[in-house]
């Protein structure tokens, strides 16, 4: 069985290329043990209320981030709503004032933004904005990795300088026959305080130098795939010169 299978990362929805295979299966080793009952019920219950509209959101996703996922305040430390001083506003383009609505630092180090949209899809209709404000907020700054959320929908976003990529869950399908579904394996082991927190000052946590080793083996891959393929056509070109000077004698030698 493959990392990604061991943590559920194939039952999430994915855009662009977040963590390639190797990178898996290092994420794997920092599978979670297993949530206890109790807090698996009071994770049925806190779901159920937000389903019926009569759960808070910001009070839904504190308990997931802190109890579910595991940033409690051994791992570091949290800022919520006016907590979030104003040094970590930033201006969109369109000249809105963007910043995190809680806010972890870790204790040696890491950061994990967390952003609100109000609409029912995160990036979809109306809900590209708040996606889009998110990816620049990040550029704006040295950080890399956000998650922005509803309730329902929860999105890790990853900037890069020219791309980005995520991966989402949804809280309806986080239960599955009465039992936790693989959806929250992965959010417990991507969303958890080892996989953000930095080894020491200055390194990137061990989520994101996956995804940047991640990208950089894409990258490798994609140069390697374009040699290749110009090593091919060479040989197409010269397995075929007697039929190409026969047939195409007024084509110059550089455009074949």
């Amino acid at each position: 069985m493959n990392g990604m299978e061991n943590f559920g990362w194939d039952r999430l929805r994915h855009g662009g290329l977040l963590l390639d295979t190797p990178r898996l299966n290092q994420i794997a080793a920092y599978i979670p043990k297993p949530l206890s009952n109790y807090t698996e019920q009071k994770l049925r219950r806190q779901v159920t209320a937000l389903f019926e509209e009569s759960g808070d959101v910001s009070a839904f996703v504190a308990f997931v981030l802190e109890e579910v996922c595991g940033f409690l305040p051994g791992s570091g430390s949290w800022r919520r709503g006016n907590q979030v001083g104003a040094e970590w506003t930033r201006r969109a383009v369109t000249g809105e004032a963007v910043k995190p609505r809680q806010l972890w630092r870790g204790l040696s180090g890491g950061l994990l933004p967390v952003f609100f949209d109000s609409e029912k899809r995160i990036g979809i209709g109306r809900g590209r904005k708040a996606v889009s404000q998110v990816l620049q907020w990040l550029r704006a700054g040295t950080e890399r990795l956000a998650v922005i959320t509803n309730g329902r929908q929860w999105r890790l976003l990853f900037a890069g300088l020219d791309f980005d990529a995520w991966c989402e869950w949804d809280a309806d399908l986080w239960f599955e026959e009465g039992t936790l579904s693989p959806q929250v394996l992965a959010l417990r082991t991507l969303l958890s305080p080892s996989l953000w927190s930095q080894a020491e000052p200055g390194a990137a946590s061990p989520l994101l130098q996956a995804i940047q080793d991640s990208r950089k083996g894409q990258a490798e891959l994609s140069a390697v795939l374009g040699e290749r393929v110009r090593e091919a056509v060479e040989i197409l070109v010269q397995a075929h010169g007697e039929v190409l000077k026969e047939r195409c004698s007024g084509v110059s030698p550089a455009d074949i």
